[in-house]
């Protein structure tokens, strides 16, 4: 018997319940492999609502143009911390790494990892939760422009290599001395920036041409790695992916877990790896992972 069940809202009642509920839908029968069609989010509080940190950070006041303002001059003062960005897509997503408001949320291809990050506060008074969205009916909607990248490819997933050509692809236009489509700019030039947001990613009060896509970030760094990292991009910072989402209940499931389970769940993970010293490498992650492993249980 699995968690009990509302729409696309379930819970795990148990550990065996929280297997069951993050493996299901993995088989994929077009491959013969086990390979699941959805990325994985963990939230303390299943209350929480998965809103962009840019959108937090511009709140009521509309200034939305501080988004490229901010990406732009977090290229300009990051020279001597990063490598050149190749793109604006990998700026964007060095950006999102290391804090930056964005318009980009933290997924996982992993549902341990999304469990972890569910319950690792330990706060039991609060029921967590991982939402599960399916990637692959989202990306089947996505303009043409992605579209034609994925399928030229024969992938569902995108990463910041194959943005950076959907992006080109868009700048490309017609050439009337008969050599076909030519590139007449590159907007995945970072000195673009602003170019890029007012053609392609200015909010647009249009909600029929909204969507949300997910895309694996550079490898920038071990914690990217072993987290199984995905991002999240939505075509308009305002929207908030799970009220979007309600509107799409074929294309995500949401699972509770109870605040009373948390600390045990916490504890299996950790014993199947999947803590804070191994998701997030280094002095930090070992002591986190240390006070929680240690930490005293009240009666």
């Amino acid at each position: 018997m699995t968690g009990a069940r509302s729409g696309s809202v379930q819970r795990a009642e148990t550990w065996i319940e929280l297997h069951e509920l993050v493996t299901r839908d993995m088989w994929s029968a077009d491959i013969g492999r086990h390979r699941s069609p959805h990325v994985f989010r963990g939230v303390e509080d299943e209350a929480f609502s998965l809103e962009t940190s840019i959108d937090r950070f511009v709140g009521d006041s509309g200034e939305w143009h501080l988004e490229p303002l901010l990406l732009r001059n977090f290229a300009q003062y990051a020279r001597s911390e990063i490598d050149e960005p190749r793109s604006v897509w990998h700026l964007l997503a060095i950006a999102q790494h290391y804090g930056l408001p964005t318009r980009l949320l933290d997924w996982s291809f992993s549902p341990l990892v999304a469990a972890y990050f569910a319950t690792r506060s330990g706060d039991t008074e609060h029921d967590g939760a991982i939402w599960a969205v399916d990637y692959q009916r989202l990306h089947a909607e996505l303009p043409d422009v992605y579209q034609d990248v994925l399928e030229m490819t024969e992938t569902h997933m995108l990463d910041t290599h194959l943005l950076s050509n959907a992006t080109l692809e868009y700048g490309l236009t017609e050439d009337r001395g008969g050599d076909g489509l030519t590139p007449v700019r590159n907007l995945n030039d970072v000195s673009r920036i602003d170019e890029l947001w007012r053609e392609l990613w200015a909010p647009d009060d249009d909600d029929r041409d909204e969507y949300v896509m997910f895309f694996r970030p550079p490898a920038i760094d071990d914690r990217i790695a072993n987290q199984s990292a995905v991002f999240s991009f939505q075509s308009d910072p305002r929207i908030v992916l799970d009220q979007w989402l309600a509107d799409r209940p074929d294309c995500y499931r949401k699972i509770v877990i109870p605040g009373e389970r948390k600390l045990e769940f916490r504890d299996k993970l950790d014993q199947l790896n999947v803590n804070h010293r191994t998701l997030f490498p280094g002095l930090e992650g070992l002591a986190t992972w240390l006070k929680q492993y240690y930490q005293p249980q009240g009666e």
